[in-house]
């Protein structure tokens, strides 16, 4: 017979330890698909623009289509480059007067960096990678080989 008179299967394992070790594993799973199914999980597709106002010449060509975007301090991914403009260096600075004015370094450019990105979208700002990131805060970023320190410009949901 299979379960002997200590009500042990085989003579070794006892019922109850089969059946609380079948209940801790269908919780376990029972709790797996439930957070694998949540909605906080979804990731949504995104576009991400990154303002640097000022880097220098040189990083421009060096940041390719399809570099990835990484934020050094909190390490998340903000996605692929799928576009990179470049413009005159934006500096304020006193003049004569004592008038802080718009002026361009020499030397410097400007550039516009988007990218596609996965990441969690609401109101109070975005999750790459679980850290929370938000419009016109200044983080510094590694896109393909290059370090540049700049804005994130815009974030929004693409269909």
């Amino acid at each position: 017979m299979f379960i002997d008179s200590k009500g042990k299967l085989f003579g070794k394992i006892s019922i109850v330890d089969i059946l609380i070790i079948l209940v801790v594993v269908i919780a376990a799973a029972g709790i797996g698909y439930k957070f694998k199914s949540s909605p906080l999980l979804k990731q949504d597709k995104l576009e991400v623009v990154l303002f640097i106002e000022e880097a220098p010449e040189y990083t421009a060509p060096a940041i390719k289509v399809g570099d990835s975007i990484r934020e050094v301090a909190r390490g998340g991914t903000l996605g692929t480059v799928t576009d990179i403009q470049v413009g005159d260096s934006i500096a304020f600075a006193a003049n004569d007067q004592g008038e802080y004015v718009k002026s361009s370094k020499e030397g410097y450019k400007s550039l516009t960096i988007t990218a596609s990105a996965l990441g969690t979208f609401s109101n109070n700002g975005v999750k790459f990678n679980n850290a929370d990131y938000y419009i016109g805060s200044s983080y510094e970023f590694r896109v393909g080989n290059v370090a540049l320190y700049g804005k994130i410009k815009s974030i929004t949901k693409k269909e």
